[in-house]
């Protein structure tokens, strides 16, 4: 039982970032992945949407024997985790948000870190959520918070950090917070494919990367209900989108440098 796969979902490639992170910290892993790819973006999305996918999705996943659910998404895991948490109560879920937050109160405590940016979906943003936790963990420290609607679009388009027109989105967010903060959030897990761009604009800055943090808090979660996986178990990764594959093919190998040809997800 211990063997069966991890499910992992996104709006689309970005979750990918995850997925790497917990293959890394967790290799005898068997992973299932979705991209929500026809649905992409999801920061403009209604919460009773967001969850209405994300119900469809874990379906998806736990007919394909899924032991747990990772919510690789910002956006959906600040909309949905804890009415997920109501519906599903005997399946682990991990979402990137609280994971994210811990990361950082360890980080202000150990590091002294106390000027954070957050950058984000407009969604996730105004939801408040990553701010309300942080600060209940970590009162002394200020977070400056930017929606960055545009971003993970231009990641499924397959722009990459150095084109001209996310080097020109960067800045028309950011340029404000040079100078003001010494660690940044992504808060979207399709914006470390970014960071290129928020370096040029930011400076130097400690990137927090929240899929590091995920993949910790999924080797907690399945440590403490015996679920990880036998040290003799070899993993198989599955991938699937809900749209079109191309461009997710193609940045998912650049991602995690195999190939991710993907079939299709009938949600």
């Amino acid at each position: 039982m211990s063997n069966r796969p991890i499910g992992i979902f996104d709006s689309g490639v970005g979750g990918l970032t995850v997925m790497r992170e917990i293959r890394r910290l967790l290799p005898n892993e068997s992973t299932i992945y979705v991209g929500d790819t026809a649905r992409v973006p999801y920061g403009a999305k209604t919460p009773d949407e967001l969850l209405l996918f994300a119900q469809e999705i874990i379906t998806f996943l736990q007919e394909k024997n899924a032991k747990a659910v990772v919510i690789a998404c910002g956006t959906s895991s600040s909309a949905t985790y804890e009415k997920l948490l109501d519906l599903y109560p005997t399946l682990p879920l991990v979402d990137v948000i609280r994971p994210g937050v811990d990361l950082c109160a360890k980080l202000a405590e150990t590091e002294n870190i106390s000027r954070f940016g957050l950058v984000a979906t407009s969604a996730t943003i105004k939801s408040g959520l990553f701010g309300h936790l942080l600060a209940k963990k970590s009162p002394q420290v200020t977070l400056h918070s930017r929606a960055c609607p545009l971003f993970a679009s231009m990641v499924e388009a397959g722009l990459h950090s150095n084109h001209p027109a996310v080097r020109f989105a960067a800045e028309s967010y950011l340029s404000d917070l040079r100078g003001e903060i010494d660690a940044l959030v992504l808060g979207c897990t399709h914006y470390p494919l970014l960071t290129d761009a928020l370096t040029a604009t930011l400076g130097d800055v400690k990137f927090i990367n929240i899929g590091e943090a995920t993949a910790l808090a999924t080797k907690e979660r399945l440590g403490a209900q015996n679920l990880l996986a036998n040290d003799n178990n070899t993993p198989t990764h599955e991938f699937y989108v809900t749209g079109t594959a191309d461009v997710f093919n193609s940045i998912g190998k650049t991602i995690l440098g195999e190939d991710c040809t993907s079939k299709v997800a009938k949600l």
